[in-house]
């Protein structure tokens, strides 16, 4: 934490812990300094709680809910450098690390949520039939809700789900269905100018 003859800095970091807006100290430093480890301790307790919610999920909102309480979390501590020594790694080199991560994780949670779509509509892969649309269409809808957030890697697995199911990858048209009612036959049929024009009489 910053030197106790620093009450600039004491002043800008009570104000981050209480929320306040306050042009002198209003707290002795020992106190500043025990509130600032719970301020930390919560949130570090926060990360680490959730990151075992990411690693478990299934659910589409949890998973990106999960993402973005880190990342709140760590934005928080990372304007604390200035003001607490952290230990290695320092909040902002774990928000780097794990930004960089979030690919796979967000591969790992796709795979997670696919074979659990699978064992709930007793799907065999080794069977090679079609997927029932009825059975993946719910849990593939709740997964493009965020395709925003996924990386080019975990789209391209999320199109290989969705083509599984729909036969056609996502946002193509599928092909059309012909009606056997609907197909031409090979009647003959005279062009126009092989119709003979009809006379009809003069209207008085």
């Amino acid at each position: 934490m910053a030197p106790a003859y620093d009450k600039k800095k004491q002043i800008e970091l009570q104000n981050i812990i209480f929320g306040t807006n306050e042009k002198k100290l209003m707290v002795s430093p020992e106190f500043l300094t025990e509130m600032t480890k719970h301020y930390i301790s919560k949130r570090m307790k926060t990360i680490n709680q959730t990151m075992e919610g990411i690693a478990a999920t299934k659910i589409p909102q949890n998973f990106f809910t999960y993402f973005d309480t880190i990342f709140e979390a760590l934005d928080e501590l990372i304007v604390l450098q200035n003001y607490h020594t952290f230990k290695e790694p320092i909040p902002s080199v774990v928000k780097k690390t794990l930004s960089e991560k979030k690919g796979r994780y967000i591969i790992a949670f796709l795979n997670r949520v696919w074979k659990d779509a699978n064992l709930k509509a007793k799907y065999d892969a080794r069977s090679e039939l079609p997927r029932k649309v009825e059975d993946f269409a719910p849990i593939l809808d709740e997964l493009l809700v965020y395709k925003d957030k996924y990386t080019p890697d975990s789209m391209d697995i999320l199109n290989k789900f969705y083509s599984s199911v729909y036969g056609h990858n996502i946002g193509e048209e599928p092909e059309p269905v012909i009606d056997e009612a609907e197909m031409p036959t090979d009647e003959f049929v005279p062009s126009e100018d092989e119709f003979m024009e009809e006379e009809f009489p003069a209207v008085e």
